[in-house]
C-alpha cells in the first residue's frame, strides 16, 4: 500500500466528467457526517445537478476539483463575492 505522505494533491478546473464522482462521494454518510454543508436529501440526483448548474454558472464562484494521485477525491469553491477585493 503507498504511503499517503507521498500522494501528490492537484487542483484542476471541475468538467462535466466530475459530477456524477461528486455525486457517489456525497452519498457517503461519513462524508455527510464529516461535512460542513450537505443536502437535504443526498439521494435526490435531480436536486444535486441542479445545484451544481446553478452553482457551474456563476461567474462570482470559482470551483476547483481536488485530484489525489489524478484521482478525484472532491471539490473546492470560492465565491468571490464574500472575499471582495
Amino acid at each position: 500500500m503507498e504511503s499517503i505522505s507521498k500522494g501528490e494533491v492537484n487542483l484542476r478546473d471541475i468538467t462535466e466528467e466530475d459530477l456524477p464522482i461528486f455525486f457517489e462521494q456525497q452519498l457517503d454518510s461519513t462524508a455527510n457526517y464529516m461535512a460542513a454543508f450537505t443536502a437535504k436529501d443526498p439521494t435526490d440526483k435531480d436536486a444535486f445537478f441542479d445545484h451544481w448548474t446553478k452553482i457551474i454558472a456563476d461567474e462570482t464562484i470559482t470551483i476547483k476539483t481536488i485530484l489525489f494521485n489524478d484521482i478525484v477525491t472532491g471539490s473546492r469553491t470560492l465565491n468571490s463575492s464574500a472575499n471582495p477585493k
